[in-house]
């Protein structure tokens, strides 16, 4: 269990949450410090002696010995170390009195480093910030089993969302489930990795990242692994796709001219690699040529480069073709990042490359 799950779990329980989230004092006199007192040996009897009937005033006392009381959710969050983020930003939009009221509410609680890899203009925006954390919000208490049946719920921006199953876990509109069935007072908790993106502000958001050659930051789609030659139960948001339900193992690193399937190049992308898709209709040897001299130092230098046609033939699971044509020659791609060029340039390309490169997207 991670730190951070560990940290939400201790602090579920109202009783322990003082203990376990605040610093403890040690008594400074010895004196008042317990002590263990040994037993004297008792030689066995023969027969054990009879069991004492506990008497009226012990069962009271028993019966009297407090439950621990569940904490409400605000209370948990705010507490738990690696998860204030989405309490602060409630306080500031005026959700707080919500989740620590009556409810019953389910929270989807991103991480604070998920908050923090927001854009700063994002994060200082009261009114984007009010709208992303209703979208983590969802009126009523579920667990994960039942989110999963029928595996959509509405959000308090009235969005849904939906909770995917696969081999690895599971995703929540494409952001990793962490943890979850955390239980308040008022409610649910499961935690998860990315900050859940409203449809109404997606564009918006993602269009404030500063880009490092050009590229796009597109949205997260999950790390669920699926069995090899199965089809992606989702549809790919871009072309080529930058995250998603892939295959548990990654292509070579080498440089191809022929295509691999979107399933097998995204758990390289996954596995800090760079994917540099090409499409030529009519043949280009002289535009693949380019491309081998600019990466091969890479490979070779064992670096996670690979080069390969876009595949034109994949098909969602409605059966439609939505990737014959990617809108470029060239695209070059990350987790998540992409970036799409009508001619070859070496230098855009090379900076894509050194910037996102060896980034490892395992879910931690």
């Amino acid at each position: 269990m991670s730190r951070i799950l560990l940290s939400i779990f201790v602090c579920t329980l109202l009783a322990t949450a003082v203990v376990a989230c605040q610093s403890s004092e040690t008594p400074d006199d010895p004196a008042t410090a317990s002590t263990v007192t040994t037993a004297p040996t008792v030689a066995p009897t023969e027969d054990p002696p009879a069991t004492t009937a506990p008497t009226a005033d012990a069962a009271a006392a028993e019966q009297a010995a407090p439950t621990p009381e569940l904490a409400d959710i605000m209370t948990i969050i705010a507490r738990a170390e690696g998860l204030e983020a989405f309490a602060a930003v409630a306080e500031q939009v005026g959700l707080a009195a919500d989740l620590s009221g009556d409810g019953p509410y389910t929270v989807l609680l991103p991480t604070t480093a998920a908050f923090e890899a927001l854009p700063g203009s994002v994060r200082d925006d009261a009114d984007l910030m009010g709208t992303i954390v209703r979208e983590h919000v969802v009126a009523g208490k579920y667990t994960l089993d039942e989110m999963a049946n029928p595996a959509t719920v509405t959000t308090l921006n009235n969005d849904e969302l939906t909770l995917l199953v696969g081999q690895t876990g599971g995703t929540i509109h494409g952001s990793n489930v962490l943890g979850g069935d955390f239980e308040a007072k008022n409610g649910m908790i499961h935690v998860i990795d990315t900050v859940i993106l409203p449809d109404a502000i997606e564009a918006e958001v993602l269009a404030r990242y500063e880009p490092v050659a050009g590229e796009t930051l597109e949205p997260m789609q999950g790390n669920n692994h699926i069995a090899n030659n199965e089809f992606s139960p989702v549809t790919y948001r871009s072309t080529p796709p930058t995250s998603g339900p892939h295959y548990p193992n990654i292509a070579p690193w080498q440089v191809y001219d022929e295509p691999w399937r979107y399933e097998q190049l995204l758990h390289n992308l996954e596995d800090a690699g760079v994917v540099i898709y090409y499409q030529c209709p009519e043949g280009c040897p002289a535009l693949l040529q380019e491309l081998r001299d600019l990466v091969q130092p890479y490979i070779d230098g064992g670096r996670h480069v690979l080069v390969a046609p876009n595949d034109p033939s994949w098909t969602a699971p409605d059966g439609k073709a939505l990737h014959q044509d990617m809108g470029a020659t060239i695209a070059v791609a990350a987790w998540r990042r992409l970036l799409k060029l009508d001619e070859f340039d070496a230098d855009r390309i090379t900076a894509f490359i050194d910037a996102f490169e060896g980034i490892d997207h395992h879910v931690k």
